[in-house]
């Protein structure tokens, strides 16, 4: 019998084991799921408390990335899809809140009027911006970061105050660092193909990504009616139990051998690693993986506060605003879930969802949650009005949790990939640290390495 071992049981190695659960004959090929920790799932994390459902960890997914409803799907969910209610989002500068610009696509203006009207740039800032329908295309040979392209295409100003707030928040990251083609590779197409991204962007708007202006449209975003802890739940649920094993942590491995921490030793005839690049490194002492040691991990912390719907007077109206990082503020973001998750929330409640964590930022995970808390409260006293004590809060803390892409990415995860099929052609690595952060990208990473494996397995068996 051939044997896949499955290094991690967060999103991408459950999905792993599902897609080996359904590619393979059971009776031929025998895999099994090790994970450290004491339960499956990895950041996912609903908790429901006082007819609250409060993510911990990722709150939903990109509906325009098939491999996320497709695995919904598959698993029998569909019907317990919920869309997320849209409506205005604001950039919090300069002590007042700023409706991002109509039309806008990731932070980039494709309404010239929406611009022109926006109290959030300068008048030279907003004439610096409108440069950019003139500007050569910046398409260069070799990697960019995202900071770099959009500040030649648009200015400073506008990169500060609109563009970084928006696009170093998904990653939690420095955009001057961060890769611009693993990362958002279709702002280069699209300036390749028709030089001028306000021109491009608003003649392919409905193919690309969802807006982030201020027009009520179809959300973008997709979660489940109880939580997304479903997700995780109903592949563990839909997996043999004899085949997952928690509290059992992988040691080392040893050219095709796993070494767990008890001793155990199991020849594998191909190993997926389902997990972020820092743990390939602790397990896998190869020249092939070395490049994973440049990238950076970033920790975060989510604060949910829960409150009675008097305690802001006069919430604005959306669903939510970042943080430009023209202040001195500790919350990079900040969600109004009661607005854009109705269904999480009780009538008569608030519950706001306050991000921190930055590139480079050190001792965040070392305060105590109500420090934590206290600083969340403190910034949104001034930003919104906040009064009062919440009913209640929930602290989530991910330490080293976001890989960061930065410049010369791509190239470093291709070298990694060849070297490791010569030297090591049983290893297959899956998760957050190299096609995509999201939870589609995840599944379809974990589709992927299933594949790959089983196609391995095809080339040596008898």
């Amino acid at each position: 019998m051939k044997k896949i071992i499955i290094i991690g049981g967060g999103l991408t190695g459950l999905s792993a084991a599902h897609y080996l659960n359904k590619q393979t004959n059971q009776e031929v090929v025998d895999w099994q799921l090790y994970e450290a920790d004491d339960h499956f799932g990895g950041k996912f994390n609903t908790v429901h408390r006082d007819g609250f459902i409060i993510e911990k960890g990722p709150d939903s997914f990109l509906a325009r990335k098939p491999a996320g409803l497709a695995l919904v799907d598959e698993l029998g969910l569909t019907d317990q899809l919920i869309t997320n209610a849209t409506g205005k989002s604001y950039i919090y500068h300069d002590s007042a809140m700023h409706p991002i610009p109509e039309g806008s696509v990731m932070g980039i203006p494709t309404d010239i009027r929406a611009l022109l009207e926006s109290d959030l740039l300068t008048q030279d800032g907003k004439i610096r911006a409108l440069e950019e329908l003139m500007l050569d295309a910046n398409v260069t040979e070799a990697d960019q970061s995202i900071g770099a392209f959009f500040e030649h295409r648009f200015g400073k100003e506008m990169v500060v105050r609109l563009i970084e707030p928006l696009l170093a928040g998904i990653y939690a990251g420095n955009i001057y660092e961060m890769s611009l083609r693993a990362t958002f590779p279709q702002f280069e197409q699209v300036a390749k193909e028709h030089r001028s991204l306000m021109y491009g962007l608003k003649s392919h708007r409905p193919e690309t990504v969802n807006t982030t202006g201020t027009a009520k449209t179809i959300g973008a975003f997709r979660t489940l009616a109880g939580g997304l802890s479903t997700l995780t739940d109903a592949l563990v649920d839909s997996l043999p139990e004899e085949r997952l094993h928690a509290r059992t942590k992988v040691k080392a491995i040893e050219n095709t051998t796993v070494v767990l921490e008890n001793g155990e030793r199991i020849v594998a005839d191909a190993i997926i690693i389902a997990a972020t690049h820092d743990v390939v490194l602790s397990l896998l002492d190869a020249p092939a993986v070395k490049p994973l040691a440049e990238q950076p991990m970033t920790s975060l912390a989510t604060i949910s506060l829960a409150f009675d719907s008097e305690a802001v007077p006069a919430i604005p109206e959306g669903t939510g605003f970042l943080v430009a990082r023209t202040g001195d503020y500790n919350i990079t973001a900040c969600t109004w879930v009661h607005e854009k998750w109705p269904h999480m929330v009780p009538e008569g409640k608030i519950l706001l969802r306050g991000f921190l964590g930055k590139a480079g930022q050190v001792g965040l995970l070392d305060q105590t949650d109500e420090e934590m808390a206290n600083k969340v409260q403190a910034d949104l006293k001034e930003m919104i009005g906040l009064e009062g004590e919440p009913l209640f809060y929930e602290v989530s803390r991910m330490k080293e949790a976001m890989p960061q892409y930065t410049v010369g990415h791509q190239e470093r995860l291709a070298l990694v990939e060849k070297e490791l099929r010569h030297s090591h052609p049983t290893i297959f690595l899956a998760g957050m640290s190299y096609r995509g952060v999201g939870i589609p990208d995840c599944i379809q990473a974990s589709k992927t390495a299933a594949s790959e494996a089983c196609q391995q397995m095809e080339q040596v068996m008898p």
